[in-house]
């Protein structure tokens, strides 16, 4: 299971967690992909702002509904993709083993290019495990420009900003973590 985590579930995790599944739709990844917030009031819906940068690529997010961060979540999480460093903090309030499976956004990215596609390896849990042997030991936090910034009360554009850098940091994990065989060729 694949865990997006921002602050309050509104925006960028669930446009995060949208993009992806729709790109494993497309391949033949079972990867279950959910997300939460550090401070998500359970059960509120997307952005307006959020749901209208999202038809901008198709993707209807009004059925979305909020779930704050829990322990059991995290436990389930065998990747959890952080938006900011703050959040890769309370994760690690919550479970401080979840670190090694913690990584901000851009940092998968960045790290990606240097470990094994999904499909070479004997598991999940062995790609994971090699993106933070990726980080060379150290157990610090992404750069700062690994993170993705909240557009919360921003305008729309903010929005579509955060849109377009989500939808390619997916597009890169989606490869990542596929074969990227089509189920209809």
């Amino acid at each position: 299971m694949i865990l997006f985590v921002c602050t309050g579930n509104t925006c960028r995790s669930p446009m995060a967690e949208a993009f992806l599944k729709d790109k494993f739709i497309k391949t033949t990844s079972e990867i279950e992909v959910f997300s939460a917030g550090t401070n998500a009031k359970n059960n509120s819906g997307a952005t307006e702002e959020a749901i209208k940068a999202m038809e901008n690529f198709d993707i209807d997010l009004s059925s979305h509904r909020t779930q704050l961060l829990n322990q059991d979540t995290v436990e389930k999480a065998e990747l959890i993709v952080a938006m900011t460093r703050p959040h890769e903090l309370s994760i690690s309030k919550i479970q401080q083993q979840a670190r090694n499976r913690t990584f901000l956004a851009g940092e998968i990215v960045r790290l990606g290019s240097l470990v094994s596609k999904l499909e070479e390896l004997p598991s999940f849990k062995s790609w994971v495990e090699e993106l933070h042997s990726a980080r060379g030991g150290h157990m610090t936090s992404g750069r700062l420009g690994d993170e993705v910034l909240d557009p919360f009360d921003k305008p729309l554009e903010e929005y579509e900003k955060v849109a377009m850098r989500l939808n390619g940091i997916c597009e890169v994990l989606c490869k990542l973590l596929t074969s990227g065989a089509n189920k209809n060729p």
